[in-house]
């Protein structure tokens, strides 16, 4: 037996009547076809409002898609144009959900060493790894992937918002070597106790 649909919230097909009504003054001609009647009408709100739900859009992705919108030269022909118009772009900026929970938990694991350098796959994702404790993500499981997406989700619709996160310089202590200079104090006492050293061992300075 096939589950029941889940339907169209309200908030959604009234945010998608209204982004309608701001295209058709923003892109006025270009968005006249043959079946003008019905491809903006009610029943075409309701058509794209059934696929994002279906696809499980968030309000950050409606919100971002809807502003890059209107950076376009044409409308988004389909509701999924319109998806593709945030989910392709945070696939090529930044990691799944997935790929960011492992790599948070990886490096949240690590020792706690001058010596260790974290590797962040994206500055959102130690932002995110900050606000949820890092001693959390160092014993989660799987079970804990679904609170990680829910705030890893808002730091990214952040950072498309003009937030700016960063991933500070690691703080390695580094070796350096210093040449002795031979006008330094130090030199005169390392060539007496090279002189004492000889005179001891009967050789000659």
């Amino acid at each position: 037996m096939q589950s029941k649909q889940q339907e169209p919230s309200s908030q959604l097909t009234e945010a998608l009547r209204m982004l309608f009504k701001q295209w058709k003054a923003w892109f006025k001609n270009k968005m006249k076809t043959r079946d003008d009647d019905f491809d903006w009408s009610f029943d075409m709100v309701l058509v794209w409002a059934r696929y994002l739900t279906k696809k499980e859009i968030t309000q950050s992705e409606f919100n971002r898609a809807s502003e890059l919108s209107f950076d376009q030269d044409w409308v988004p022909s389909n509701a999924k144009e319109f998806l593709a118009l945030v989910r392709t772009q945070q696939t090529s900026e930044y990691p799944s959900a997935q790929e960011a929970f492992d790599n948070a938990c990886c490096q949240c694991g690590l020792i706690e060493d001058q010596y260790v350098k974290r590797k962040w796959a994206h500055a959102v994702v130690l932002e995110t790894a900050n606000r949820i404790g890092w001693g959390k993500l160092k014993n989660a499981n799987e079970y804990f992937l679904k609170t990680f997406t829910s705030v890893y989700e808002q730091v990214i619709s952040e950072h498309q918002n003009g937030a700016t996160f960063v991933i500070p310089e690691s703080h390695q202590v580094e070796y350096s070597h210093t040449v002795l200079q031979p006008d330094s104090p130090m030199a005169a006492k390392v060539d007496d106790f090279l002189n004492r050293f000889k005179r001891k061992h009967g050789e000659a300075v």
